[in-house]
């Protein structure tokens, strides 16, 4: 006797092997009704696209994620992915200009360095993971070197957008914490754009900025620096999760399926059709929601206007009024396009960028590693509110070894308490000159540091690069030293020195408005 059927987006026991009651659903109940969290779900391959195609009936004027349509949130109109038309229209007819796939060909080999910058520091181990290995890596790398956003800054995104689509495992995504961390996160594309605004180069940022396009309105403008904000925030998000996903389901399915494996490592020229069937079999976007604009009856049953409609795009993906035996992986299938990039005028605009980074990661990871074997006792599936995939899927390169062990690497001991600082370092004159050296991303930058002392305070000025700025806040507390310097040249940006003092040395971190933080050295002229 079978289970009662129901289908919970917040089920962490569902989400590990969903695709069970993905086919219940396509068999006994085509549109589903969730009563506890008040949605429909549709499952069948068809009517998933006839609803992506239905732009008037079906409306993503709230979004597409389920809890920001019951929220009935509003974002600006230059988040086009969560518009209708006309702004929806105008803001995409503007990306498409400047996200092609010429422009995606156009940086292959590039991505294909950032493959080989992760991958070959592995090669001649015996273990490796797709997530923390590669898939962390790789596409946020990618995307920001589009964007032209700095490389100390690229992991603090990543993690950024990982937070924003974060749930407490079996809870809805918390409406109110998001809109913080998203407030966050566009005050710090705000000085990326005003850097890249003085400081134009070869990239989508300045692109943004110089272009013009015809706004909802009808009139011809350019961007203002909070639809710039949006639309780098909007691609910066989409850009590094797909690609992270596509990569760990990559590895876990193709560990599953060696014969198939053995295929494409032998033929490289299967790797785009791998690609694809790995897209189909296991979406990283599993679902998308839409509102429903008027009264409606599907499969003999009504829908309500205002309703929530789910598009379990991974059920459809798997339906076999479509595809041939859906649920088996099988990469020498018939070509047919699948739902996971969406259809209509919502067809997701990065997926060449995905697909171009799927194909070369694929072929870089096997070229130095042709055979793998998952470790799943040790893989950590994410809880997200949109996407499916892993935090963590490591896998022993070959097959595992007999009787191979691996142990959780436990916390570092704490570090030992530091040893008492030289009586020198207490008799140290501050005043005077120091030499200063900061490592910075193009070579060491030297400067001159004069302090002088004005009763209880310190004070001074800093030269560099020609300019000589004062500088200010500086605080000693036993042997942290902090000072703080506004520079003018070549750009205007607040550093700010913390150091240790010891002897006449002063070693510590400066860090350089958005441009990141760099190690310092400060000796006693």
């Amino acid at each position: 006797m079978s289970t009662e059927l129901s289908w919970d987006p917040y089920n962490t026991e569902l989400t590990k092997n969903p695709y069970p009651t993905y086919k219940r659903l396509r068999e006994e109940a085509p549109l589903y009704y969730n009563e506890e969290h008040d949605f429909y779900a549709v499952s069948h391959f068809a009517d998933i696209e006839s609803t992506l195609r239905d732009k008037e009936l079906f409306s993503s004027r709230h979004g597409d994620i389920l809890e920001f349509i019951k929220a009935k949130s509003v974002m600006p109109d230059s988040v086009f992915i969560h518009q209708d038309p006309p702004k929806h229209t105008a803001y995409r007819a503007l990306m498409q200009r400047i996200i092609t796939p010429k422009r995606m060909a156009a940086v292959e080999a590039d991505i294909r360095k950032l493959c080989a910058r992760s991958l070959d520091p592995l090669v001649g181990g015996d273990r490796f993971d797709f997530i923390t290995n590669l898939g962390a890596e790789m596409p946020m790398r990618a995307v920001s070197m589009l964007l032209g956003i700095p490389e100390k800054d690229q992991e603090a995104i990543r993690q950024s957008v990982d937070d924003r689509i974060r749930t407490e495992a079996g809870k809805p995504l918390d409406i109110e914490h998001n809109k913080k961390l998203q407030d966050e996160a566009l005050s710090g594309f705000d000085e990326y754009i005003a850097w890249r605004e003085k400081n134009p180069s070869d990239d989508m940022m300045t692109e943004l900025l110089q272009a013009e396009f015809k706004d909802p309105t009808g009139e011809t403008r350019r961007l203002t620096r909070d639809e710039i904000t949006n639309i780098v925030n909007v691609i910066a998000g989409a850009g590094n999760e797909t690609t992270n996903r596509l990569i760990g389901w990559m590895g876990k399915t193709l560990s599953e399926h060696p014969d198939q494996r053995r295929d494409v490592a032998k033929n490289l020229a299967l790797v785009p059709q791998t690609v694809e069937e790995v897209l189909r079999f296991e979406p990283p976007g599993p679902f998308l929601a839409r509102e429903v604009m008027r009264d409606i009856e599907l499969h003999g049953k009504k829908v309500p206007k205002g309703a929530v409609m789910m598009l379990l795009v991974a059920a459809g993906n798997r339906d076999e009024r479509r595809f041939v035996n859906g649920d088996t992986f099988n990469i020498h299938r018939e070509a047919r396009p699948h739902m996971t990039f969406g259809q209509g005028i919502h067809v997701c605009i990065g997926a060449p960028l995905a697909r171009l980074e799927g194909r070369v990661a694929l072929e870089e990871i096997l070229k130095r590693f042709p055979d793998w074997e998952v470790d799943l006792d040790h893989a950590v599936l994410s809880s997200t509110s949109s996407v499916r995939g892993w935090d963590s899927l490591p896998a022993w390169i070959g097959s595992k070894p007999k009787n191979a062990t691996y142990s959780v690497p436990k916390a570092a001991e704490p570090a030992p308490a530091p040893a008492p600082a030289a009586a020198a370092s207490a008799e140290v004159t501050l005043e005077g000159t120091w030499n200063v050296v900061v490592k910075g991303p193009t070579g060491p930058q030297p400067a001159t540091l004069v302090l002088e002392r004005s009763g209880d305070k310190i004070t001074g000025a800093q030269t560099g690069q020609g300019s000589t700025s004062p500088i200010a806040d500086f605080k000693k507390d036993g042997n942290a030293i902090y000072w703080c310097n506004h520079i003018t040249k070549p750009m205007k940006m607040k550093v700010e020195f913390k150091g240790e003092l010891s002897g006449n040395t002063i070693t510590g971190k400066a860090k350089a408005g958005f441009m990141g933080s760099y190690p310092f050295t400060a000796t006693k002229a």
